[in-house]
């Protein structure tokens, strides 16, 4: 908008006197930052110093040199850079605006409106004076800066934050009033103070640190620094690793070597990237553990980590989604090898699929829940008539919870009802891993399981239909499958290294079954309108909790080298038909 009307203005000064057009109040904005031309070979502004558009008092944009920047400033022969600016609020004028750039370090002082510095003594440093602009359009015009005039007498060990200005001064040439804009370089030199390390544990193959930072305020970030041989505390940077800026207190260093002596030195990095020394370097040596899956195997776990009933086995590197992916593959073997069954009587119900009862204000066709439940797998159970070991309770130590849901489509409809469905769920604990000495280290280990099933459900529905009576009884039986993966300290797929050498993988999937009786309470006789309301507006018939008991048997069938996922579990949840 600014454009046009200075355009219009300039239509007017054709064939009108200045005069008529009144000045405009100056908007000066940085362009860009780059490295000037005549800049020594391989210098370059770090984006710090604000290398894109900024306008005076924008906050988003901040122009700074650290102590880092300051060093290389120093080292630097010709640290030039070039600032392309323009005027963008401007009356435009037959004659082009004449403008003046100046630079005020660290303790000096410059006029703000004055293209020439009338103080000796100020320490000002006069860049542009009394310059025309390259066109009558006040914009991309660049002035080239050498850094070393910007920071001027600062010290780069100084530890201080002090400021730099940088003035630029233009005279409208309607009226020869100078206006000028005045951006700040913050030249901040003051390291963070070194954060402190409270331990250091070490685990398989990896160590993990903790640390205080001293003033969380001032210091949003943190680095882990790491090497087989020493370096100084006040030179981190000399370890032959690091990690990348750390917002947290802790951190897992992995792929490590087990026995192995790591130096490791933590330092702070503040908001403008100075970093901190170490407060310390401290020693530890990651040492061998057994996870959850290893510790099975070393104790005479029959399982070899394969998918029963899929005849595959994914590579321990793929991520748990990737096992997920198995389930279509698997629920196929299933039903085709033992559920013939069940395709004939879906297909048989669905040609008998009913309408509707009259006095449901939406039909009915399916049902769906949300259920919990505390499970713990019966993994010991193959250790009891041989060793005794318990592997999943020397590590778990207890049951957890499990959250799925199930949905089925009903077929038939007499007394009471008959359905087909699934069900998924997903289960997962953790425990610490085990010290050979039989201690528990610091590392974590999961065991997760994914369990499916594909089932036959028949519900006694005929009392609630004919007499509001609020307790429907059902059973449900099907097939089940559980796909599960064991977890390491680092968060990898767990392999265990048999005396043979085979590796074994720490993933898998057990064939079973499960059989189900359960009974649901009606939530509709308590609330009969609130009930019909939710039917005419969201389509939901009825709504229910329910409890359930459900024997789950996940052994492939009996098959003595299936991990044995079985549990019998008292399941809870929220039911809705619709």
């Amino acid at each position: 908008m600014s454009r046009l009307v200075a355009l219009a203005c300039t239509s007017i000064m054709v064939v009108a006197a200045p005069a008529l057009c009144d000045a405009q109040i100056p908007t000066i904005q940085i362009d860009s930052i780059t490295a000037a031309p005549d800049a020594s070979s391989g210098f370059k502004p770090d984006s710090r110093l604000g290398l894109t558009t900024s306008l005076v008092g924008d906050t988003s944009v901040r122009h700074v040199i650290n102590k880092a920047d300051c060093e290389t400033i120093k080292k630097t022969e010709s640290a030039h850079i070039r600032l392309t600016w323009s005027w963008t609020n401007f009356s435009l004028s037959l004659t082009p605006p004449r403008y003046g750039v100046k630079i005020a370090p660290p303790g000096a002082y410059c006029e703000s409106t004055a293209m020439t510095e009338s103080r000796a003594d100020s320490g000002c440093i006069v860049i542009k004076s009394d310059q025309s602009f390259s066109s009558i359009t006040p914009v991309g015009e660049f002035t080239d800066i050498d850094l070393n005039e910007v920071l001027g007498k600062t010290e780069c060990a100084s530890s201080e934050e002090t400021d730099a200005k940088i003035y630029f001064i233009v005279s409208d040439p309607n009226t020869g009033i100078p206006n000028g804009a005045t951006f700040t370089i913050t030249i901040d030199t003051k390291a963070p103070s070194a954060p402190k390390i409270n331990s250091i544990a070490a685990g398989n193959k990896n160590l993990k640190v903790a640390w205080e930072v001293i003033d969380e305020a001032t210091t949003p970030f943190s680095r882990v620094y790491w090497s087989k041989i020493t370096f100084p505390a006040n030179a981190p940077s000399q370890a032959t690793n690091r990690s990348e800026l750390l917002t947290g207190a802790s951190f897992q260093i992995a792929e490590l070597e087990n026995d192995q002596v790591y130096f490791v030195a933590v330092s702070s990095v503040d908001a403008n990237d100075n970093e901190s020394a170490a407060a310390e370097v401290v020693q530890a040596s990651p040492v061998s553990v057994q996870d959850m899956w290893q510790y099975y195997k070393a104790n005479g776990g029959a399982s070899d980590g394969e998918f029963y009933g899929c005849g595959a086995s994914p590579h321990h590197s793929q991520a748990p989604w990737a096992l997920l992916v198995m389930l279509t593959i698997c629920v196929g073997v299933i039903v085709r090898r033992r559920g013939t069954l069940l395709i004939i009587v879906l297909v048989v119900g669905s040609m008998s699929l009913p309408a509707a009862r009259a006095t449901a204000a939406s039909p009915q066709t399916m049902s769906v829940d949300a259920r919990f439940t505390n499970y713990e797998p019966m993994i010991d159970r193959e250790f009891e008539a041989t060793n005794g070991a318990t592997p999943y309770a020397d590590i778990m130590k207890e049951p957890a919870l499990q959250w799925g849901a199930s949905l089925d489509w009903r077929l038939w409809k007499g007394v009471g009802e008959f359905s087909a469905g699934l069900s998924i769920g997903y289960w997962s604990q953790k425990g610490k891993s085990r010290a050979y000495d039989g201690t528990a280290s610091q590392d974590d280990t999961e065991l997760v399981v994914v369990p499916i099933t594909l089932d036959a459900v028949y519900r006694f529905t005929w009392l609630a239909d004919k007499y509001d009576f609020p307790l429907v009884p059902y059973a449900k039986i099907g097939l089940a499958y559980g796909i599960w993966w064991a977890m390491d300290g680092t968060g990898e797929v767990s392999q265990w290294t048999g005396p043979d050498n085979k590796v074994y993988t720490g993933n898998g999937g057990v064939a079973g079954f499960h059989a189900v009786g359960g009974i649901r309470l009606l939530l509709d006789v308590f609330e009969p309108k609130a009930a019909r309301g939710f039917d005419l507006e969201m389509g939901v018939n009825h709504s229910y909790v329910f409890i359930e008991v459900q024997r789950l048997a996940l052994t492939n069938f009996g098959d003595a080298k299936a991990l044995d996922l079985s549990d019998d579990l008292i399941v809870f949840g929220l039911a809705f038909d619709l």
